[in-house]
């Protein structure tokens, strides 16, 4: 049975009400828009290290993002704010025009830095990305690849 992030608040709300994720479903009139929801076969949360593990068919579901991986781990800072995200296991990131596939991914939300790791792949705009690593600067909206790093460009048939 597939365990439901936003039933979580009725257990640690009150505990942890700082996490952004957390006090957005604990609003009466919460935008819909400003939600995340994350969904998983199973759930750990450790109070002392400050991390949620979820494990099995993770679906991230954010405004700003869409991603799925066999395991996520959320990581906390001691302000109970959001701090980073460890994908890993078939990670697909959909956000921004960008599609990203890849064996693991780390998100930390202080630089909005996103880095893609075992066998990255991203697609954008008709050309496909791959390296060994890389990397994805969401507000700066640039990218770096390296080593090994290759793109393939594709055009409309008939075009010059």
């Amino acid at each position: 049975m597939m365990n439901k992030f936003i039933l979580l608040p009725l257990c640690i709300c009150s505990v942890l009400p700082g996490i952004p994720f957390l006090s957005a479903f604990a609003q009466e009139a919460a935008v819909e828009e400003q939600v995340t929801e994350i969904t998983s076969d199973k759930l750990f949360f450790d109070y002392e290290e400050k991390k949620a593990i979820f494990t099995g068919n993770v679906v991230v579901t954010d405004p700003d993002l869409q991603l799925t991986a066999d395991k996520l781990v959320v990581t906390m800072t001691p302000e109970d704010e959001i701090d980073r995200l460890d994908a890993e296991g078939n990670v697909e990131i959909k956000m921004e025009g960008l599609h990203s596939r890849s064996g693991k991914a780390v998100y930390t939300l202080g630089d909005s830095k996103v880095v893609l790791t075992d066998g990255p792949q991203v697609s954008r705009e008709g050309s496909v990305m791959t390296a060994e690593e890389i990397t994805y600067w969401r507000l700066e909206n640039r990218m770096e690849a390296f080593p090994r790093a290759r793109v393939i460009m594709f055009r409309e048939p008939g075009s010059e």
